[in-house]
């Protein structure tokens, strides 16, 4: 995912890698990289058995962004543990966010994690709506921001 972020979207992080966020900008928001056979190998091997509920949710999560692809999308951000706590989400998010508010245009995102909706909101989206994986699947919120004006 990482190599396929670098090629055909946007990788922002700290120095040291100790936050990361992984973009889709305008235009391969809903675009998916072909399966190759060592792609499913690499995602068999970190994922095992519960790669088949890695995809179901990747589909899901596809039905519920907001349709089009005049936007930016947040796939993933992710702060390592230790380094938690520290603002450096922000800090990337934000670095993100001002390239969508420099074009013009919203930015989408979703996350499982309740504890994250309060940190999104502080950072303008709004939920769109929040929807759970199949029956007794995991919950997320889909959120949207509009772009702030310069």
């Amino acid at each position: 995912m990482f190599t396929d972020h670098l090629r055909h979207g946007m990788v922002l992080g700290t120095p040291g890698c100790e936050a990361v966020t992984l973009w889709r900008p305008p235009g391969s928001v809903h675009e998916h990289p072909a399966l190759t056979p060592g792609t499913a190998i690499g995602f068999v091997r970190m994922l095992g058995t519960a790669v088949l509920r890695a995809e179901r949710v990747d589909r899901c999560i596809g039905l519920h962004l907001p349709k089009g692809e005049q936007q930016f999308y947040l796939r993933m951000a992710g702060v390592r543990p230790d380094m938690q706590g520290q603002g450096l989400g922000g800090l990337v998010i934000r670095a993100g966010l001002a390239q969508s508010d420099a074009g013009g245009l919203p930015t989408a995102l979703e996350t499982a994690t309740q504890s994250n909706v309060g940190l999104y909101r502080a950072l303008g989206f709004e939920v769109l709506s929040n929807w759970t994986v199949g029956r007794g699947g995991p919950q997320f919120w889909t959120m949207a921001r509009k772009p702030f004006a310069k």
